[in-house]
């Protein structure tokens, strides 16, 4: 049986009735970023945040939704109410902005010498460490607020080991691109992310209508 909060969030997919206009000064200022990091030639940011957003934002979360279809209960998280336009059951036009920046904030944070140690530790290990518990911290304090809700056991407070995995892997693997892709290949892979997203919402959003 499908829970409240997915009946809720179901209700509310991608419905207009509830948008506010902050969401123009926002898009506005997530453009102006791009568009200034593109100025200062730091690409390989800009490209690498793209990729983020398309894989890590669009792709995993139809993933979540697609939880939600085939099991007939709920996905892993939900965001149901409390937001301006909910894109999929689990992410919504407020979180999407967060992850059109996450990427890109993260690539710049990298240190050019990644021999350089933190706290003893690898700086290419601590720092995916950090964004991966950041990311749970920030997931606890909306399922306290109410505002994202985790319904399986496995998957939520004070069960957050598998979030944590959930949030840490993708920022290796975004660390690994990073040193390995020279500036070519990151600009085809923020290209080919950007159609496999596009290609995951066209299938499962407007043709099938799972998500």
């Amino acid at each position: 049986m499908v829970t409240e909060a997915s009946q809720i969030a179901l209700s509310n997919l991608r419905v207009t009735d509830n948008l506010q206009w902050y969401v123009i000064p926002l898009l506005i200022i997530i453009v102006y970023i791009y568009n200034t990091e593109m100025e200062k030639g730091n690409h390989d940011a800009v490209y690498l945040g793209i990729y983020w957003f398309c894989i890590c934002g669009v792709v995993l979360e139809i993933v979540n939704a697609l939880v939600l279809h085939f099991t007939q209960y709920s996905a892993l998280w939900t965001t149901p109410s409390n937001s301006a336009y909910i894109i999929y059951v689990g992410w919504n036009i407020e979180i999407a902005f967060l992850a059109a920046l996450i990427g890109l904030m993260n690539a710049k944070a990298l240190p050019e010498d990644k021999n350089e140690k933190i706290l003893g530790i690898s700086n290419r290990i601590f720092f995916p460490i950090v964004w991966g518990i950041q990311g749970v911290v920030v997931e606890i304090i909306l399922f306290f607020a109410g505002i994202l809700v985790w319904e399986y056991w496995w998957w939520g407070f004070p069960h957050i080991y598998f979030i944590l995995i959930w949030w840490t892997i993708p920022g290796f693997i975004l660390v690994w691109l990073h040193d390995n892709l020279n500036l070519t290949a990151k600009k085809k892979l923020a290209g080919v992310s950007a159609i496999i997203a596009l290609c995951f919402h066209i299938i499962f959003a407007i043709f099938l209508q799972w998500v």
